[in-house]
């Protein structure tokens, strides 16, 4: 028989999952026992419901595909939104593209559209004059447009500080749905060892 500070060691690297099946056993002959310290009480009720239940449990031949096919599901969800968003917004800017169009053929200067009566005159005699004026004002609203651009720099930073971590999270994800599945096939294995 085992001291009580043997099996509550035993029983901190059972709840850890370290033991092997010959401490288990260890652990298992200990709570049939009748004399169990009082303060053990708990975990003998959990260890007498897994004596209970590894007599009863059937474990289907095809649970591994059957697991696979569920992930793979998962995933071509996942991929079929993303293209389904594409779509949408490859239909809004070709509507938006078409609507631009439509409204620039309507008010051009030779068709007889509503511009027509309104007919663009020189306000410059020199082109040369005409250019310059051009050209500075087009440079201050060049200047005008980097003003208020440059308070967006603050959240393109912000927007990728988030999105870097967010990739790590998916790979940690994608890892963690491969360790369950190693898992449940170990478990799948000591079912079939016994």
């Amino acid at each position: 028989m085992e001291s009580i500070t043997e099996i509550r060691k035993l029983l901190d690297r059972f709840y850890l999952g370290e033991t092997s099946l010959e401490e288990e056993k260890i652990l298992q002959e200990y709570f049939s026992s009748a004399s169990i310290a009082e303060e053990l009480m708990p975990d003998r009720d959990l260890f007498r419901s897994l004596d209970n239940a590894s007599d009863s449990v059937a474990v289907p031949e095809s649970l591994n595909q059957k697991i696979l096919d569920v992930i793979d599901r998962q995933e071509k969800k996942v991929v079929r939104t993303r293209r389904i968003s594409v779509f949408s917004l490859s239909g809004l800017a070709a509507g938006l593209l078409v609507v631009i169009a439509l409204y620039v053929g309507y008010f051009r200067d030779d068709s007889p559209g509503l511009l027509a009566s309104n007919q663009m005159t020189d306000t410059y005699e020199d082109p040369m004059d005409a250019y310059e004026e051009a050209r500075r004002t087009l440079a201050y609203v060049s200047a005008k447009l980097n003003t208020g651009t440059s308070e967006l720099e603050h959240v393109k930073k912000a927007s990728k500080a988030t999105s870097d971590p967010l990739k790590s999270l998916s790979k940690i994800n994608k890892g963690s749905k491969e360790l369950s599945l190693l898992g449940q096939l170990q478990r799948v294995e000591r079912f079939e060892r016994q």
